[in-house]
């Protein structure tokens, strides 16, 4: 697979892909450029993109990013719904339990229970990448410490039965909820260090410098301090949670994630962000963030302005190539952002036909 390609891709691992069906709403029937302007002002969007999102069209950008590795977008869309609807398809994961790339998916208890990953089965694949891991040599993300507890688990000269898949299964499932319950305890200050290729990243630096770089060229908020928090600290007028999802995308190989999602209120409008804590393949961090801003149209309905930014750092695009590969890459991750959000819009929408019947 090229490596734009690959990208395209994985840039779904945090835009959740719901099912659009082949007939669309109609066009509003008044613009929101007036209403929005003043809350929007921060978005600096041009008239033909204020026209756009009168149309219902999804409006795209490229974004710098902050590391070499990093490739970023931001896309926007006016849905005839109330933050409310996407608040709930966040919390519930309606987007991702609709979507046909999501193999399996769950939240996590405020307290991470093994139960939590009842619903996860580990493909023989993954499994023997774990058999055969070891540090600056593995073919999924794990930790020195991960690598030396799935040796433990294989013993010295395994083979690859079934008691041994099982067994390597469970430690691994062992190991996410170890993941899990670190993080609601101590926030980003428990993300590791991956030990997979010949030089390790850390986790934890490549996150916090991606919300430190996002949060610097974007409208201040709250939301960017709560990001490193541990779950349990996070106060009142906001809601954290971490899920984990399984998805399969074209040849690539399926990803598995852990995220934590922060739902946060600041006056009229809401922010959501979903930060990644951990990914068996392919990616060291990643973010998303929406700002709901919420309106009334001449009748009265309620609607929103959803403006969307993601961020992804990718092991592909190190290297003396990673600039060319970024380059030819970014147009195909502003076309997927925009498939993404189709069914985003359409999943908040759908939840408020059913809150009306």
């Amino acid at each position: 697979m090229r490596s734009d390609s690959l990208l395209l891709t994985l840039a779904l691992l945090l835009v959740w892909e719901s099912a659009i069906p082949a007939q669309g709403r109609g066009a509003p029937e008044s613009g929101a450029s007036s209403a929005l302007a003043p809350d929007a002002a921060h978005l600096k969007f041009k008239p033909a993109e204020w026209r756009s999102l009168n149309e219902r069209q999804i409006v795209t950008r490229p974004l710098a990013g902050g590391h070499s590795k990093e490739i970023a977008g931001f896309g926007a869309m006016i849905a005839d719904a109330s933050p409310d609807e996407f608040v709930k398809a966040f919390s519930e994961l309606r987007v991702f339990k609709s979507s046909e790339t999501t193999l399996a998916c769950g939240r996590f208890s405020a307290q991470p229970a093994i139960e939590d990953l009842a619903g996860l089965e580990i493909g023989d694949k993954d499994l023997y990448a774990l058999m055969r891991a070891k540090v600056k040599e593995s073919d999924i993300k794990l930790s020195e410490a991960d690598i030396a507890r799935i040796r433990a688990a294989a013993g010295p000269s395994p083979y690859f039965s079934g008691k041994l898949k099982t067994k390597l299964a469970a430690e691994y499932k062992q190991i996410l909820l170890d993941k899990a319950k670190a993080y609601a305890e101590r926030g980003e200050t428990a993300l590791d260090v991956y030990a997979d290729q010949e030089e390790p990243v850390s986790a934890r630096d490549a996150s916090a410098a991606m919300v430190k770089f996002q949060a610097g060229s974007a409208r201040p908020s709250q939301l960017y301090s709560l990001l490193g928090q541990p779950t349990r600290d996070i106060p009142q007028n906001a809601e954290s949670f971490l899920y984990w999802a399984l998805q399969k995308f074209g040849q690539l190989k399926p990803v598995l994630s852990l995220v934590h999602v922060v739902i946060h209120r600041e006056n009229n409008r809401v922010f959501i962000a979903a930060k990644q804590i951990y990914s068996s393949h392919y990616t060291e961090a990643g973010l998303i963030v929406a700002e709901l801003i919420p309106f009334s149209d001449e009748k009265g309905a309620k609607r929103t302005l959803a403006a969307y930014t993601i961020r992804l750092q990718v092991d592909m695009l190190g290297g003396s190539m990673g600039f060319m590969k970024r380059r030819a890459a970014q147009p195909r991750l502003l076309e997927t952002l925009k498939t993404g959000l189709e069914g985003l819009r359409y999943c908040a929408e759908s939840l408020l036909v059913e809150r009306q019947i």
